[in-house]
């Protein structure tokens, strides 16, 4: 089996891409004129506006940062693996006291 040449890879990419964007502001469009007109007495919008809506709301909830998932949480990991030690570290003081206490229990039976 031949594998495709770096042009034809990347119009194959490219068309994916440009129908991935046609199909979800398809998506958007259909979703909003069958809801928001029934629900909330809302106008009917076009293709164009749906598309609008979706880079808007892109820009307002994104959290700004460019790279992929992984890189966005890899930079907590830090203050997490910190706070996970301090509360090892306070249970592990908790056990320690519990442990070296003397039993309450034990001392007031009258046997």
């Amino acid at each position: 089996m031949r594998c495709p040449s770096k042009p034809a890879k990347f119009i194959g990419i490219g068309f994916l891409v440009v129908f991935g964007i046609f199909a979800i502001g398809s998506v958007i469009m259909l979703l909003w004129n069958e809801l928001i007109p029934t629900l909330f007495n809302g106008p009917l919008i076009t293709y164009w506006q749906a598309l609008g809506l979706l880079i808007l709301s892109k820009i307002l909830f994104s959290s700004g940062h460019s790279g992929s998932r992984h890189d966005k949480h890899s930079k907590h990991t830090p203050w997490k693996s910190h706070l996970r030690e301090k509360i090892e570290l306070k249970h592990n003081e908790n056990i320690a006291t519990e442990e070296g206490s003397p039993s309450t229990s034990d001392d007031n039976e009258i046997g």
